[in-house]
């Protein structure tokens, strides 16, 4: 598929995903531009592929993709993108624009900011925050975003697969487990998940830690407050241990009849951004993550995906993510604190969740 890199190369505003175990889908949007939306709530009664921001700002918009081009398939997607004139394209054009602003961190900074989230919990300041810190590497002349993408399908059978690009946002690939919003008719349904182990030798995790609990509880009475406060009495399943690539999670599932479609802008507002994401109080844990996390999340622990009021929607949040710019891949990763975390742990945490992407790419 070298028509991807010509896509890219000629900022074309395009995106390849997958739902899991689903069959791959490319849309374009070639005629008119893409809406910049800088509320959620303007989502109400749209159609199309989001792609949200952590925080919606001027240089990361809230992106709608409305396609006049829609394949499906592998083998569709294939013939489209290697015809002629994406070859003649790929020849002929300049590099990537895509933006690759995120700093390059590291240990001493994520101990350092780790020092300030633990203080304000030991405060009892929030019951909750996130922490998330980038990995940046030299992007290899032999890195292909065609085998990166299909491995992360053939390995992550189970999760969101997509490879996003517009000229506003440059290009993302990512792999997520997590359910922001799905559903189609009067049957929609969310999930809460929280909590991190290894995956080891095909078995699922028996036994949690008390943090890991209590940090899946948290998100998960959000998530059902959240929803009360829309009027949906949604019936709640679990927790349970589900696997996610090489790591296990504990999830709840909620399932609800939803009449005000027109209004899913609106819920979108109240879910994102769940406490898996940010932290609780989500306000203020949201204030706090932007002004002492130390670095711009971007679009990772956003959310994308199709909506459709009059249709099926199905909108992930953006956790196991890459950026990819001209010369370098920056990769997200980043886990819940409590009072109690310890640092080690949450390093070695953010450590694994990293793996998910580097597994792809080599």
């Amino acid at each position: 598929m070298k028509g991807i890199e010509a896509l890219i190369k000629h900022n074309k505003s395009f995106v390849i995903y997958r739902t899991p175990n689903g069959e791959p889908i490319l849309i374009l949007q070639t005629v008119d531009p893409l809406l910049r939306l800088m509320d959620l709530n303007e989502l109400n009664g749209k159609t199309g592929f989001v792609f949200a921001p952590f925080q919606t700002t001027d240089s990361s918009p809230l992106m709608l993709m409305q396609p006049d081009i829609l394949i499906e398939g592998w083998q569709d997607i294939n013939n489209y993108l290697s015809q002629e004139k994406y070859a003649v394209e790929a020849e002929n054009s300049t590099d990537n624009i895509g933006k690759n602003s995120v700093e390059k961190d590291d240990y001493d900074s994520y101990k350092q900011a780790f020092a300030s989230f633990i203080d304000s919990l030991k405060e009892k300041t929030f019951e909750k925050l996130v922490l998330s810190r980038t990995s940046t590497h030299a992007k290899d002349f032999s890195f292909s975003l065609e085998k990166a993408l299909h491995n992360a399908c053939e390995r992550y059978a189970d999760a969101f697969v997509y490879l996003y690009h517009t000229p506003e946002t440059g290009t993302w690939l990512g792999s997520t487990p997590e359910i922001l919003l799905s559903g189609e008719g009067e049957h929609w349904n969310t999930v809460a998940l929280a909590g991190t182990l290894p995956f080891h030798r095909a078995s699922l995790p028996d036994a949690w830690s008390e943090k890991n609990i209590r940090e899946q509880q948290l998100v998960a009475d959000y998530v059902g407050n959240q929803l009360n406060s829309f009027g949906i009495k949604p019936e709640a399943k679990g927790p349970f241990t589900v696997r996610a690539g090489e790591l296990a999670h504990l999830k709840s599932e909620f399932s609800f009849e939803l009449s005000e479609k027109e209004r899913l802008g609106s819920l979108l507002s109240l879910l994102h951004p769940t406490p898996a994401v940010c932290g609780l109080p989500k306000d203020e844990a949201y204030q706090f993550i932007l002004a002492n996390e130390g670095y711009c999340r971007r679009y990772y622990s956003g959310f994308m995906g199709w909506i459709n009021p009059d249709g099926k929607t199905d909108l992930y949040v953006n956790l196991r993510c890459m950026e990819i710019g001209s010369s370098c891949l920056t990769l997200y990763a980043g886990g819940g604190l409590l009072s109690h975390s310890e640092m080690e742990m949450e390093w070695k945490e953010t450590e694994a969740k990293l793996q998910t992407m580097l597994a792809i790419i080599k």
